[in-house]
């Protein structure tokens, strides 16, 4: 390889560029991009192939490829250039970039979108080629070849589209691959956020695989989402869950998820509507926020009070007892019902607040606030001491059955 020197100024670089084959004004004023503003590429390329051409009119003599001055008249010096081919370096993509991106604006066609952000893949003999230019003038002031195709590209994109780049947060990310002509689309997904309810058991909280149940507190929410959307697929993020049989008649916060969308217009009031009107779901609060909401709703940790209604073995005695638990720290392993798909560990947490009410003979209503985490049924079971201590081993009386609501998540 050719050892650079790194002190070879504008003209000595633009002279070697140019020195045996032709290159194209892109790939010329490419390797002088971070030298001034406001102009492109193909504009510096230009300028210089104009000053080395005055310089030879002007009778200096300068070794370059005669075919890199085909349609520039001299004035004082005989120079009969032949029309060039193809630019050596880049084989003369940019020529080729309004083709290309009306393949990307075809693939875009089905897509609501206002902003985008275009990559492209090079080929290895683009990679090669720019490579032997950096070795032979140095990477001072230039810029990548992967940079201006994917700039130029998302111009060309702009004025068939109407729509504006987005470096940060486009709606739609392209990927045009040059070895292929393939297209391929990241469309961004749209999180909305909102608070549900759940107001009556025997439905979980998201989709099954098994398709055990027939709906679920995200199948009733991303209904009429789909809809809008004309997409088949969500993902619901919750702030924890509550099991099947379980109502949630507190708020939950939660995120939906909508992925690859084809429509991102979103009417939020015709769809809480939809939703509270299925009797099983209400929803309130729903607005579209970014996707770091999923991280904030997933690591939130917030303390619940609950109401059981818990039917015993035997005659309940001693309910009083049930006071020595409020700010009591409640030791917990992990519970038998999840141990297959959970560690198995002792977690602490606390009771914060304990109230119960005797309803018959065997049966208590009990209201308990916790901290963010406790397994409340275990709690009032004892897990078969699992759970230390617990409602069950303080009146010594098995427990029956348990009818659980949330009735408040402290957010």
């Amino acid at each position: 390889m050719e050892k650079v020197d790194e002190k070879m100024n504008v003209e000595e670089k633009a002279v070697e560029i140019l020195k045996n084959q032709f290159v194209c004004n892109h790939c010329l004023g490419r390797s002088f991009g971070q030298l001034l503003t406001g102009m492109t590429n193909e504009e510096r390329g230009k300028i210089l192939r104009h000053y080395l051409a005055m310089l030879i009119d002007s009778g200096k003599k300068i070794s370059v490829n005669e075919s890199n001055f085909y349609g520039i008249k001299f004035h004082n010096v005989k120079v009969k250039p032949k029309k060039p081919k193809k630019c050596s370096i880049c084989g003369s993509i940019f020529q080729e970039l309004e083709k290309k991106a009306r393949i990307i604006v075809k693939k875009l066609k089905k897509y609501e979108f206002n902003t985008f952000l275009v990559g492209c893949k090079l080929t290895p003999e683009l990679i090669r080629k720019e490579e032997d230019l950096w070795s032979r003038v140095g990477i001072e002031w230039c810029e990548s070849i992967k940079c201006e195709i994917n700039r130029e590209l998302g111009k060309k994109v702009c004025e068939l589209t109407g729509k504006d780049m987005n470096r940060k947060t486009p709606d739609i990310t392209i990927l045009y691959d040059l070895n292929t002509d393939e297209v391929e689309l990241d469309v961004r997904s749209i999180y909305i956020y909102g608070k549900y309810q759940k107001l009556v058991r025997g439905i979980p909280q998201t989709e099954w695989k098994r398709r055990i149940y027939k709906t679920s507190v995200q199948g009733i929410i991303e209904k009429p989402f789909l809809k809008q959307t004309k997409v088949k697929k969500t993902c619901f993020h919750g702030s924890g869950r509550e099991d099947v049989n379980v109502r949630c008649l507190g708020w939950r916060p939660f995120v939906l998820e909508i992925v690859n969308p084809i429509k991102r217009t979103l009417n939020l009031r015709e769809a809480r509507e939809t939703i509270n009107k299925s009797k099983k779901v209400k929803v309130k609060d729903l607005k579209i926020v970014g996707k770091y909401f999923v991280r904030k709703i997933k690591s939130a940790k917030y303390d619940k009070t609950y109401r059981a209604k818990v039917v015993f073995e035997r005659p309940v005695e001693g309910l009083e007892k049930l006071k020595q638990l409020k700010d009591v720290i409640i030791f917990q392993k992990t519970p038998k019902r999840v141990l297959r798909r959970r560690a198995d560990k002792t977690r602490r947490r606390k009771v914060k607040d304990i109230k119960y009410k005797l309803l018959d003979k065997n049966k208590v209503e009990l209201k308990i606030t916790t901290q963010a985490g406790m397994y409340v049924k275990e709690l009032i079971t004892g897990d078969e001491g699992r759970t230390q201590p617990n409602i069950s081993g303080l009146i010594n009386n098995k427990v029956k059955s348990i009818e659980l609501d949330v009735i408040k998540i402290w957010d």
